[in-house]
Order: C-alpha cells, then sequence, then structure tokens
C-alpha cells in the first residue's frame, strides 16, 4: 500500500491519507486524514508537508535523539494512550535527550546508561522517576534489537535505586460513613460518593455515560477513560483489557443515580458527571473547586482525590471481601498486584482469622488466648 494518499471526493475536495501501519491491538490500518479545499495541487503541498513532518529512519549510527523521535513515531503514538506517550516525550525531553542525545546509537553502552540514572538521583529525583526513566529507555532500545539496529540492549541488568513505597493516606471508616452522608446531603457531591464506594479512578467516572448506569441492576460499566491532552478532551481505551469491567454500587448510591439520570433517559450518550455547560469535567478544577472545600468543610484529613479509590479497597478488605473480587472491581492486571499494594492489610487480620477458626473447630476449649495468660500472668504477681 502507498504510503500516502490523496483521494477525490468532489471537483474541489481532496482527502489525503498518510498510513500509520496497523493497530497492533485490532489489526486495523491507521491512517492520518487531511480534508482538503482547492486543487489537486493543494492535496499534494499538504502531503508533502505530512511525509516531511515524519521523523527519519534511523540506521545504528544515528544520534539516539533521532532514533527515539523514529522510535515514539513508529512504536508509541496510536498504539499506547495519548497520556502515556505524552508522559514519554516529558521525561525523554527532560532527563534522557540533553545527556545522551547526540550519542550513537550504537557507541551506546551501560556505563553511560548507569551514568545518566546516578546522576538523576544526585539531583534528588525519587526513586520512582529514575525507575520509570530507566523503563522507558529499556523499552525503546528493546525496540532497536528487534529492529536490527543494535545487537544487545544496553540498559539491561541495571542496578536501579530501590522502589520506594508510598504511603497510602485513606480515610477511616468513621470518617468514611461521615464523608458519605455530607456527599448525600449534596447533590453536587454524588462524584465523590460514586468514587468511594466503587473504587474507580477518576479518569474512569469522569468518563461516565448515562447509558453506562444500569438502573435495573444497580451498576456502572466501564468502557473508557477521559483525558485531556493539548488543551483538547479525548475519550480512549481503558488502561488495559482487565479495566474493561461492570462495577455494582450501593442500593443508596443506585437510588441517587436514578434521580441524576431521570430527566434525562434517552440522553444516553450524555455524560453522567458534567459541567453546568455539558463539558467534561476538569479532574484538577473538581479538586479545587469541590473535593478540597468539601474535606475543609467536613475537617477530614487532607487527602487525594485519588485516595478514594485507595479506601474503597482498605475498607473492602478489612471487611473481608475476598481480594479477587477487590481486584475485579479496582480493574487491576491481577491479583498479585492488589495483594503487593494492599497486602499489609491482611496482615492485620490473621490473628482475627485465626482466632474465628479456633472458635470453630475448638468450640468447648476454654484455653486462654496467649494475650489472656499473659494478662492472668502478671495479675498474680
Amino acid at each position: 500500500m502507498p504510503r500516502g494518499q490523496i483521494i477525490a471526493r468532489s471537483p474541489a475536495t481532496w482527502l489525503v491519507r498518510l498510513y500509520q501501519g496497523r493497530d497492533p491491538r485490532t489489526g486495523k490500518r491507521r491512517y492520518i486524514n487531511r480534508s482538503v479545499q482547492g486543487d489537486r495541487a493543494a492535496a499534494e503541498a499538504v502531503l508533502t508537508g505530512l511525509l516531511a513532518a515524519l521523523p527519519a529512519r534511523p540506521a545504528s549510527n544515528s544520534r539516539l535523539d533521532d532514533y527515539l523521535d523514529w522510535w515514539l513515531h513508529a512504536a508509541v503514538d496510536g498504539r499506547l494512550r495519548s497520556k502515556t506517550a505524552q508522559d514519554y516525550r516529558t521525561l525523554l525531553e527532560r532527563y534522557v535527550r540533553p545527556e545522551l542525545g547526540r550519542t550513537s546509537l550504537h557507541r551506546l553502552r551501560p556505563v553511560d546508561l548507569q551514568s545518566l540514572l546516578l546522576d538523576m538521583s544526585s539531583r534528588g529525583l525519587s526513586p520512582r522517576t529514575v525507575r520509570y526513566t530507566h523503563a522507558v529507555l529499556r523499552t525503546a532500545l528493546d525496540q532497536a534489537c528487534r529492529w536490527k539496529l543494535i545487537d544487545a540492549n544496553p540498559a539491561l541488568e541495571m542496578p536501579l535505586p530501590r522502589a520506594e513505597r508510598n504511603e497510602i493516606r485513606v480515610l477511616t471508616a468513621e470518617e468514611a460513613r461521615r464523608f458519605a452522608s455530607l456527599c448525600r446531603a449534596d447533590h453536587q457531591a454524588l462524584v465523590f460518593l460514586v468514587a468511594l464506594s466503587t473504587g474507580l479512578r477518576p479518569s474512569e467516572y469522569l468518563a461516565l455515560r448515562i447509558g453506562d448506569f444500569d438502573s435495573g441492576h444497580s451498576s456502572l460499566t466501564i468502557t473508557r477513560t477521559l483525558e485531556r491532552n493539548n488543551g483538547a478532551w479525548k475519550f480512549a481505551e481503558t488502561k488495559r483489557a482487565r479495566s474493561r469491567r461492570t462495577v455494582t454500587v450501593p442500593p443508596q448510591v443506585a437510588e441517587l443515580l436514578r434521580n441524576r439520570v431521570a430527566s434525562n433517559l434517552l440522553e444516553t450518550d450524555r455524560l453522567l458527571f458534567e459541567t453546568p455547560t455539558r463539558k467534561p469535567i476538569h479532574e484538577r478544577n473538581l479538586v479545587q473547586r469541590s473535593f478540597k472545600p468539601l474535606l475543609k468543610r467536613g475537617g477530614f484529613p487532607n487527602i487525594r482525590l485519588y485516595d478514594l479509590r485507595h479506601t474503597f479497597a482498605t475498607l473492602a478488605l478489612r471487611e473481608g471481601v475476598p481480594p479477587r473480587l477487590v481486584s475485579e472491581q479496582l480493574g487491576h492486571a491481577s491479583v498479585a498486584f492488589t495483594l503487593e499494594v494492599y497486602g499489609h492489610l491482611l496482615e492485620e487480620s490473621r490473628s482475627v482469622g485465626a482466632d474465628r477458626l479456633s472458635e470453630v473447630l475448638f468450640p468447648n476449649s476454654r484455653e486462654k488466648k496467649p494475650m489472656e495468660r499473659e494478662k492472668a500472668v502478671r495479675k498474680s504477681a
């Protein structure tokens, strides 16, 4: 197939198409499309401009800068979520290109990359940022190996700073009850009640449509996310396949949602949560104008909006909901990941589980528990 095409739509309208390869997930062909008014010469000028804007195909002696341009164009854009692609670009622009961008691809050595990562750490950048930078570079250079531009990936088997475990801040059970009560009394706070009671990500519940709410089953179906990229709104596929899911909401929340959509049942594509002008809600504005004032008004800890998701998971696990069900509700990649993030909560309930099993196995036993025996010894002393 030719890389660029000019298709006549009418005597003075042309469609310029630039082939971008096939989507690795769907197998469908991807194009850049431009509609051009005028004669064929105008359409040819647009096609020439699009082709000129493409990165040059790299060789083994190309600079790392040039290779990364090609890698982002050929292996990232259109294949990963636009926000992820933009994160990659920002990371490379900020940390990698200034130090290694002029180095030839085939001259890049592990010691060069190690020096870069050590320098990042010495500048006070977080272990997460250093590890993420390494992960992006390793992925890019893996592709260079598959394209036969280099023989081996210089980013492999590299010492990295230990991953830091960020302390998760959540509402206690009592605070969560008060928070839910405050949200039920505030029509505009329903979005926070949905967040707390379902564990959805902000990008997921802000993308919900009226048609995603099943009133009969009291459930919400998540099929897409909302992103803000280069000043424009974009609805994208969920982060991963497991993120496409249906979650059940508590009866009290379902009733509030029914009231919310009662007058708009036929507008199934309308957003469930939107601005007064029927535009998507910007997460930053939601936090600054609604969430933080709500926390302050109720005397709650100064948590992040995303911590409502953590609060849901914490409360669910502490109440004995099986980790598999919590993982499915959260849309995690695996139960193992859920346990890695929240597993410490299960440590707290081990003794409780042992006591309950003891009551089942030995219902008539009068043997005192270790703590009770210790108290008895102290009392006799």
